[in-house]
């Protein structure tokens, strides 16, 4: 198991993450952010952009069989769901 280092996240910050690997559980995706991955990933800018950088470098055998853009509206729209 992977030992999360602690960082000065902020809590919003914290939440979206948790936003995040609460979609891709709901989603039944065997990913998961820690912080160091979200903090990386966020800096580059929005959420979509994350996911999309995400799969690219992470999953991109993925992108074989889907465009990214599906990828990533399917994500993005389970976890507006989730939110409501």
């Amino acid at each position: 198991m992977k030992t999360e280092t602690a960082t000065a996240q902020q809590p919003a910050d914290e939440a979206t993450r948790n936003a995040y690997n609460t979609t891709f559980a709901a989603m039944e995706l065997d990913w998961h952010w820690d912080r160091e991955t979200y903090s990386r990933l966020a800096a580059g800018g929005d959420g979509e952009r994350a996911v999309r950088t995400y799969v690219q470098e992470q999953r991109p055998h993925l992108l074989r069989a889907y465009r990214v853009d599906c990828l990533v509206d399917a994500i993005e729209s389970t976890r507006r769901a989730l939110s409501r």
